[in-house]
């Protein structure tokens, strides 16, 4: 491996660190949070660092079928078989284990969760899960996963940009559509249906795709930009400026800044913020990203996402998680409530750094030496 290829694995798995962090700074500090868009950036992030990847992934097989004249087939299947076996054996162990323990109303819910549907069951039920709730955003990233190779794989290189231009118009236009056309009540109760309905994050895969085509095609022109800097900080200064004029809309999600933006301009800040860390030169956060402790955390950032609601959910912590069984065995400290939820903040994070690197160690890490099988 050569030394770009490691400056750049290495700060990928500090933008995985950071959103997930986000995440986990979102979800189990409500009491104390003043920014609650933090978990929604977190996983946009997520969504356009996926696109990057896996569209990346892709161009290096689609140029392999058009030199060498593979199987367009066989490639799908074999991508499809590599994320399986990343992201599935760790996901179904955990499944079994609610099911077992019948945790948060599992048992009603399993087809949908067994399936990578639950998005799909929140749709339609204007509802959430329980402590499973934030599994919606990988059902969405599977049903990517299911679909986008086809295009990769069987369109001409030609015709590239035009199909992120298409993801484009499809993500903004389905949050578009359900600004302008759904009724003030859905808005406002239903808002979950835009949220987390797969069409309405394919512009944030699209952006990571069109950094992908930037870096496999236009490579010397990619390295020579000069706005990076300059394009991330106006980005994050409009993604602040979206999130003022919801804030200050009539309602809190019948609006189109919520509905519409938000979710594109925290994209474009992703956007920046990754194409810098790809770059063959470095910056000011380079030895931050790649820092020993900030990589191995992005490295078991999977696990920490998947079971941080299994360690903490502050919605629906008692009989579903291991803080409710904890909290019997610890003392009383009687603490004001910052200090209370800083300390409650960090135990969960010990017991889930903990419990994700013993499933990297003992379950994902044994199971990733087979993707190279087929």
């Amino acid at each position: 491996m050569t030394g770009k290829k490691e400056l750049y694995f290495n700060q990928l798995n500090g933008i995985r660190f950071i959103a997930v962090m986000l995440v986990l700074l979102d979800h189990w500090l409500i009491p104390i949070n003043p920014f609650s868009f933090l978990g929604h950036l977190g996983v946009v992030i997520f969504f356009v660092l996926s696109g990057f990847l896996i569209t990346r992934i892709l161009f290096e097989n689609a140029d392999d079928c058009g030199k060498n004249h593979s199987s367009p087939t066989a490639k799908i299947i074999r991508f499809i078989y590599r994320r399986s076996l990343r992201i599935f054996p760790i996901y179904f162990l955990l499944m079994f284990i609610g099911l077992v323990l019948g945790l948060s109303n599992m048992r009603n819910l399993w087809p949908y969760l067994f399936f990578y549907l639950p998005n799909i069951y929140i749709m339609l039920k204007g509802t959430w899960l329980g402590i499973w709730d934030h599994l919606w955003s990988l059902a969405v990233e599977e049903q990517y996963y299911l679909v986008f190779p086809y295009f990769i794989l069987l369109l001409s290189p030609k015709r590239y940009p035009w199909l992120f231009i298409a993801m484009l118009f499809i993500g903004i236009g389905t949050r578009l559509g359900f600004s302008l056309y759904a009724s003030h009540d859905m808005k406002e109760n239903n808002w979950m249906w835009w949220y987390v309905n797969p069409f309405s994050a394919v512009d944030c895969f699209g952006l990571g795709g069109v950094l992908a085509y930037l870096y496999h095609y236009k490579q010397t022109y990619f390295q020579s930009i000069k706005f990076l800097k300059l394009g991330l900080l106006i980005s994050v200064l409009l993604f602040v400026g979206v999130l003022n004029l919801a804030k200050m809309s009539e309602f809190p999600h019948d609006n189109v800044w919520s509905i519409v933006f938000e979710r594109f301009s925290g994209a474009i800040v992703a956007l920046f913020f990754i194409a810098l860390c790809i770059r063959t030169d470095t910056w000011e956060l380079s030895s931050f990203l790649q820092g020993k402790v900030i990589s191995y955390l992005g490295k078991i950032s999977y696990g920490l996402y998947l079971y941080h609601n299994i360690v903490m959910n502050y919605y629906h912590d008692q009989g579903n998680t291991i803080w409710y069984y904890l909290t019997s065995h610890l003392p009383d400290f009687h603490l004001e409530l910052v200090n209370f939820t800083a300390y409650k903040f960090l135990i969960c994070l010990s017991l889930l750094i903990g419990i994700s690197s013993l499933s990297w160690f003992l379950v994902e890490k044994p199971i990733n030496k087979y993707k190279n099988r087929i």
